[in-house]
């Protein structure tokens, strides 16, 4: 009983260094994301992904209500996020988990071109997931949007998609608008997924 009793606890402080760990990281990237803020003015028109700081909140807020969602959400969650020239066109709400991003609610600008936002912002995600030391990204969305991981190269995961950050990615054209064109293609992305080799998967650890 001791025994078992010493594994749990052990396996409870491993998940709390873990998430010190990430909180760490986080705050590192949010002092580094401060120091940038003043070369933003050199870059004008470049779009920047990065995770959001506390004076976005208002910003990610504003988003919220222009796609019919409540303010508040802004205040309560984190958020990765694209901006231009002080503006922020897109958002993404996240949680980490010991060596994964979870990647869930996608808001964007509807006037400035949300799939193209969409697509930059879940690309990009894996640079700042590697910054973190995690081994994949999740990604749930809406199905009329599932178009924009797939473009970012992301495969087909149950009822997400998945980015294993051991692999190369390359970007995809955007799938078919409808129809049999469409089925192929994700199916595609689906089968790739699982018969590529995967050093994280169960049999791996074996």
């Amino acid at each position: 009983m001791d025994y078992w009793m010493n594994g749990l606890v052990w396996r409870e402080r491993r998940r709390e260094l873990l998430r010190e760990a990430q909180q760490r990281q986080l705050g590192r990237e949010a002092r580094r994301t401060r120091e940038a803020s003043t070369q933003r003015k050199e870059r004008p028109g470049a779009v920047e992904v990065r995770w959001d700081l506390p004076e976005d909140e208002a910003k990610v807020a504003e988003l919220l209500e222009l796609n019919g969602m409540p303010r508040w959400v802004a205040f309560e969650e984190r958020f990765v996020v694209a901006e231009r020239d002080g503006t922020v066109l897109a958002a993404v709400l996240y949680r980490t988990e010991p060596k994964r991003l979870r990647l869930g609610l996608l808001v964007a600008d509807p006037w400035d071109g949300e799939r193209r936002l969409a697509v930059d912002l879940y690309a990009a995600a894996r640079r700042l997931a590697l910054e973190l030391g995690t081994n994949d990204i999740v990604a749930r969305i809406d199905r009329h949007r599932e178009t924009y991981p797939y473009e970012a190269g992301y495969h087909r995961w149950g009822d997400g998609w998945r980015m294993d950050l051991s692999r190369p990615v390359e970007r995809r054209e955007e799938l078919p608008a409808g129809g049999w064109r469409r089925r192929i293609a994700l199916m595609t992305a689906f089968v790739a997924a699982r018969l590529l080799p995967n050093k994280y998967s169960r049999r791996s650890r074996t």
